[in-house]
């Protein structure tokens, strides 16, 4: 999995976490390299979401509960709006003994402004917070 020290898409950084680029990110999904971890909660995911196999939801709120069902073998890419809550979510993995976690640089944002794979119930160009199942700060 190639990833960077630092993010190049985002601001928000934690030291010590690894950053994942999209298009790499899709590369390693396509070749069985990683698993995907979408930390966004259930509502979020109502609205769009990645359609590939090895895609996975664990929210944030529920990810410490749920981190036995998770193996410390896997290259593991871990996914949200625009990767703050990703980032926590490898740190908190990396401090629970997991040695191969990177965070989606620029998050699920960049990943749609990317044009790679997604499916949404919004509008193409997504709904621009006009619509009534945004909450501030969730929609493109």
């Amino acid at each position: 999995m190639k990833t960077t020290d630092k993010p190049n898409f985002q601001e928000f950084h934690i030291e010590g976490v690894k950053h994942i680029g999209p298009a790499d990110a899709l590369e390693c999904l396509k070749n069985n390299e990683a698993v995907m971890i979408d930390v966004r909660e259930e509502e979020e995911l109502e609205i769009d979401s990645i359609p590939l196999e090895n895609v996975i939801n664990h929210p944030m709120s529920v990810i410490m509960d749920r981190l036995a069902q998770i193996s410390r073998d896997l290259n593991i890419i871990l996914m949200c709006p625009g990767g703050v809550r990703s980032s926590k979510v490898a740190n908190l993995m990396n401090i629970q003994g997991y040695p191969n976690v990177a965070s989606l640089d620029g998050g699920f944002k960049l990943w749609k402004s990317m044009g790679l794979p997604y499916e949404s119930i919004l509008p193409a160009g997504g709904c621009s917070g006009s619509c009534s199942s945004c909450k501030p700060g969730t929609c493109c």
